[in-house]
């Protein structure tokens, strides 16, 4: 009777760690792809642009970035582009004539990604401000 307890103490010891191994890899690989949090406020910003030269600003931005642009319209002033995996919305909205927010959300509205996505897209706004905006004729 004693072995047979064993036996039983010990298949419950491996199966459970089994259980915690499996647990372990799970926390391992969403730490590994998970990044740190983003706050709302470093995703939006006012900007005092007209609405349509911020909009080609921020789709010069994205385009400069690299990011994978999925889906644009001016007429709504909204950006869809993936980075690592992921897909992100910018849209840019009018306050009034000369005032204009730029806002940042992902797609699944899961705010833990890397803080540089907003910062990178803000910092060329930001270093082409004064820029005119120039038609290309092909």
């Amino acid at each position: 009777m004693r072995k047979f307890i064993l036996f039983l103490i010990c298949i419950f010891c491996i199966s459970s760690l089994g259980v915690f191994a499996a647990q372990d890899s799970i926390d391992a690989s969403y730490t590994k792809t998970a990044a740190s949090y983003t706050n709302y406020k470093d995703c939006i910003r006012l900007y005092k642009l007209p609405y349509e030269k911020l909009f080609y600003l921020t789709l010069s931005s994205v385009n400069f970035n690299k990011y994978e642009i999925l889906e644009m319209q001016s007429r709504n002033g909204y950006i869809i582009f993936e980075e690592d995996g992921r897909e992100f919305l910018l849209n840019v909205m009018r306050k009034d004539k000369n005032y204009t927010f730029l806002r940042l959300t992902p797609a699944d509205n899961n705010y833990y990604f890397a803080p540089t996505i907003p910062q990178k897209i803000f910092r060329y706004v930001d270093l082409n401000f004064n820029a005119d905006i120039k038609e290309l004729k092909l």
